[in-house]
Order: C-alpha cells, then sequence, then structure tokens
C-alpha cells in the first residue's frame, strides 16, 4: 500500500513502478477508522461525550453511496435532468444510534451543507426502506467532521439549527469539529482519539522545508510511535491495531519525505528504525501465534480423544497460530482464512481471540 498526500486520491495520486495506485490521506483514514470497531467507538465517546460499551455495543456500517436528480442546464436543446452519485466518508449505528463522521485534508466551507446534504439523503433513504405510514421522522445521524489541515476558521462547534419557514421553534444541528492540527500525541491518546495519531504528520506538508522543519517531522514520527507502542503495552489497543497504525505512520512519512523533503537521509534513517520496530513487533506476534496454534491442536487432539489430534497439535500448532495471525493482520475474515487452512472457524476465532486480534464478544 502505497500513501500519497493527495487529499482525494486523485490527480496527485500517480501510479506507482508497481502499478498500484496510491491511496490519499483522507482514504488511509477511512481505512484505519474501519480497522476494529472498539477504537471506533471509543473516539465517538471521546468527540461527543457519550458512554458506549466498546466491548458490548453493536456496530453496524450503514450505506454511504446516495443516488440523486441533478438539473444540468438551462439552456432550452440541452435542458434536462440528470443522476450524479454523492459519497459520505463514513455512516453507522452504535446500537441503533446513527453517526456520520466526515474527513476533510483541506479547509473547505462548503463542507456544512454537504454534511446536512449527505444525513439529509440519509435519512431520505431510511424513509424509503420504512415505507410511509403513521408519524414520518425525519432522522439526520449524529455528525463528527475531522479537519486536519489547519483552518482557523473551523471552530470545534459549527452552530446550527433547522426550522420550518415562517415558525419560531427550531431544532439545534451542531456539528462536532475534530481539528486535528490542535492536537499532539499525548491529547489524541488522552481523548480516546487512537485512530488519528498517524496523521499528526500531515501539517509538515506546509510551509519551508527548513533544517528545524527536519528535525521538527522527526521528533513527531519518534512521539507517536511512543504513543502507539505504549497503546499497545498498556493493552489498550489490540496488536492488529497497532500493527496498522504503525503501518500507516511509516507510509505517510514516507510520501511526504518524498515528495517535500526529497528523501532526506535523516528522515529515511528514522523510518528505517520504525520498520525495524514494526518487525520485532512481527516477530513477537508470530510467537504469540505459535503458542495460540500449539495450545489450540491440543485441545482439538484431546476433544476429539485421537492421539494423532494431540501430535498435530505438537507439531502444526507451532506454524498455524502464526499463518492465521499474519492472514488475519493481512485484512482476510475468519470464514475465508478457514477455507484457505482448512481449518474450522471457531478455532480461528479462538485463537485470534487468544491473540488479541479479536474481541472476545465476536
Amino acid at each position: 500500500m502505497e500513501i500519497s498526500d493527495s487529499g482525494n486520491g486523485g490527480a496527485d495520486a500517480a501510479e506507482s513502478s508497481s502499478g498500484e495506485h496510491p491511496i490519499g490521506i483522507d482514504e488511509a483514514i477511512k481505512m484505519l477508522f474501519r480497522s476494529e470497531k472498539q477504537a471506533l467507538i471509543r473516539f465517538i465517546n471521546g468527540a461527543l461525550g457519550e458512554s458506549h460499551d466498546p466491548e458490548a455495543t453493536e456496530l453496524v456500517e450503514l450505506n454511504t453511496e446516495f443516488t440523486r436528480w441533478r438539473f444540468i442546464s438551462e439552456e432550452p436543446e440541452t435542458e434536462g435532468f440528470d443522476l450524479e452519485k454523492i459519497i459520505a466518508d463514513m455512516l453507522f449505528t452504535l446500537n441503533g444510534v446513527a453517526y456520520h463522521i466526515e474527513f476533510q485534508t483541506r479547509a473547505d466551507k462548503t463542507i456544512f451543507i454537504r454534511i446536512i446534504g449527505y444525513g439529509a439523503e440519509h435519512a431520505l433513504s431510511m424513509l424509503r426502506n420504512k415505507g410511509v405510514g403513521g408519524e414520518v421522522v425525519f432522522e439526520i445521524p449524529v455528525p463528527v467532521l475531522i479537519q486536519i489541515d489547519k483552518a482557523e476558521s473551523l471552530e470545534d462547534k459549527m452552530p446550527a439549527r433547522i426550522k420550518l419557514s415562517g415558525r419560531d421553534d427550531a431544532l439545534p444541528f451542531d456539528i462536532t469539529v475534530i481539528n486535528l492540527w490542535k492536537y499532539d500525541a499525548d491529547a489524541l491518546t488522552a481523548r480516546g482519539f487512537y485512530l488519528l495519531l498517524p496523521f499528526l504528520l500531515v501539517k509538515y506538508r506546509k510551509g519551508k522545508k527548513t533544517g528545524k522543519k527536519v528535525k521538527a517531522l522527526i521528533s513527531e514520527m519518534k512521539r507517536v510511535e511512543q504513543a502507539i507502542s505504549k497503546l499497545y503495552d498498556d493493552g489498550q489497543i489490540t496488536a492488529n491495531l497497532c500493527a496498522d497504525l504503525r503501518l500507516i505512520t511509516g507510509k505517510i512519512a514516507g510520501a511526504i519525505n518524498a515528495k517535500y523533503f526529497n528523501d532526506n537521509v535523516e528522515i529515511d534513517k528514522e523510518m528505517n528504525n520504525m520498520e525495524t520496530t514494526r518487525a520485532l513487533f512481527a516477530q513477537e506476534l508470530v510467537a504469540k501465534g505459535k503458542a495460540a496454534g500449539k495450545a489450540e491442536g491440543k485441545a482439538e487432539g484431546k476433544a476429539e480423544g485421537k492421539a494423532e489430534g494431540k501430535a498435530e497439535g505438537k507439531a502444526e500448532g507451532i506454524t498455524i497460530g502464526a499463518q492465521i495471525a499474519i492472514l488475519f493482520m493481512q485484512k482476510k475474515p475468519p470464514d475465508e482464512i478457514s477455507k484457505e487452512l482448512g481449518i474450522p472457524v471457531e478455532s480461528i476465532t479462538n485463537i485470534l481471540k487468544g491473540l488479541g486480534l479479536m474481541a472476545q464478544t465476536q
């Protein structure tokens, strides 16, 4: 996976020598926010002051693509309408309550209108699914905007009201804004915003590229890496999320170094240190995988009452657990891993839970 500094993975996201298209910063954020349910729930709790249980709360992803009519011309010969597709970044429910997260790399004053538009399209789609009958409730998801680049015009809350024309009563529709550029690694960790840690590096695309800026970027990289490691050591994030956070941090640092710092040697050296850290972490994960696979193999052998099952658990379990961990970190679900390795899904999930790669409630 390559990451470009492009906000939308578009014009600036040129094809790499391997034939892969780099993804933009906002796409990388969306990928990371979908990587672990518990981390996303903690983010919502921290952003909105809510108290969803990260382990017990049901999370359901919602449709983010909406098609609507668009007036295309006022000229008589071309007058008409066309269909257009709009796509929100993230829509999901936590125990039935709908939330909308929108990511914005560069400041855009129209974002408020777009957020209302996405919310209205979602509300309309829900009404279409339910059908008309009884009281009609136009329910819009609770919005959160994540602003990556510095935007002095955006406060931490965008106040608004929704009202019927000519009526006095109005409902508040405030949009909570997370201005990432106001935070450091410690502040993000304290708020439960673990998923945003790698994106602290994005601000180094701006301004003059001086020696001082190089040192500041390296220092930021170290703080981010230390924050991620501490979260993992303290048991606040899983091994899977830890690996994802480190991967994205390294990719963003590499993209910025290549485009803005002309592959600076000092930055490259720190990136190599990060690669070494990830390699050591991978070795630790493999070791855990071996132990978990061995234990699961023994348990299966005992349950079946077969001597060969126990022997297989000792011999094959050493590598099976590591294979399962690696496949899962490659975003393969348990049922797909089961088919690939020929192991029951239940055994796969037991090993993943033992490694901390899957929540016990899943």
